[in-house]
């Protein structure tokens, strides 16, 4: 059974909150033991809350330590290497979606321009009242389909040519009859 959606807000409720803290407390001691087993690492956790009079302290006070001792004794450039706050966090994020909203709205541009393109030829459109870059785009478009075709009747056509000196036939096998199919029995 998979557990539904929770929603990240304040648990109102003392005892819920509670308990809801022992459980994740525990779960995320277990994450942290699999990850320095899995991965051979060194790691600790420190959680401090209002329930427990003192911080809960994993694998053991000494060990955690050792550890932040360790960490503390690299240079400082070492140490904020990978470092993470929430405001570079998001202005990464915001970049990077700044960048997929320019890719989709070029991709909507060459779109609309294709639809455009095959609407004319259709007869089912005019360019009477298009503005003077969407008919320079749709010029390149053009260009850009017409080296497409080109290049791929040229590839098919090295096939072709690789096929015939290998003794290869063509696609369409040899017919009997000039004048067309027959009908044997």
């Amino acid at each position: 059974m998979t557990r539904g959606k929770i929603k990240l807000e304040y648990i109102a409720n003392d005892a819920e909150r509670r308990a809801s803290f022992k459980k994740r407390k525990k779960g995320i001691m277990n994450k942290m033991n699999e990850l320095c087993t899995l991965c051979d690492i060194q790691g600790c956790i420190i959680i401090y809350s209002d329930y427990e009079p003192q911080p809960t302290i994993w694998p053991s006070p000494l060990d955690a330590q050792q550890i932040i001792s360790r960490f503390r004794e690299l240079p400082e450039m070492d140490q904020t290497q990978r470092l993470f706050n929430q405001e570079s966090y998001t202005i990464q994020r915001v970049q990077k979606s700044h960048k997929q909203a320019e890719k989709l709205q070029r991709i909507n541009r060459l779109t609309d321009m294709e639809i455009l393109m095959h609407q004319c030829m259709a007869g089912l459109s005019s360019l009477q009242n298009s503005p003077v870059n969407d008919i320079t785009e749709m010029g390149r478009l053009a260009e850009q389909n017409m080296q497409d075709i080109m290049a791929r009747m040229e590839e098919l056509e090295k096939n072709r040519a690789t096929t015939l000196q290998m003794g290869g036939t063509s696609s369409s096998p040899p017919r009997d009859d000039a004048a067309g199919p027959s009908f044997r029995n």
